[in-house]
């Protein structure tokens, strides 16, 4: 069954949201030492990413400034190649990249909720 895309959009939203939440009173140093925070993190990604998966490629080009294709992909290398996955590269991503895609999906919330 095809999940509605509004509320596909505010579930990562919220993963953003929560992200974010939890890594307020990290440093990168202090995240690489806090094993329990990185696998939160990763899990977060991996919903965003699955997440992303349920949404129309119509509506994801009204945004391509954002690399869906790379979005989509992460949860299955956080998932099936879990014993590389670097700490640094989670938290690259939770700081620099899901800023760009909170502005591009807070966009396509206002574009599909006129």
């Amino acid at each position: 069954m095809p999940r509605q895309t509004d509320v596909v959009l505010e579930d990562i939203l919220n993963a953003i949201a929560l992200l974010d939440s939890e890594l307020a009173g990290h440093s990168e140093v202090s995240f690489a030492r806090t094993l329990f925070v990185q696998r939160g993190a990763e899990r977060t990604l991996e919903i965003i990413s699955e997440a992303v998966r349920h949404l129309p490629d119509d509506l994801l080009a009204l945004r391509p400034d954002i690399s869906w294709t790379d979005i989509r992909s992460i949860g299955n290398t956080i998932r099936h190649e879990y014993r590389c996955v670097d700490p640094a590269l989670i938290w690259s991503i939770a700081r620099n990249d899901l800023p760009p895609l909170r502005a591009a999906v807070e966009d396509l919330v206002r574009r599909f909720n006129p």
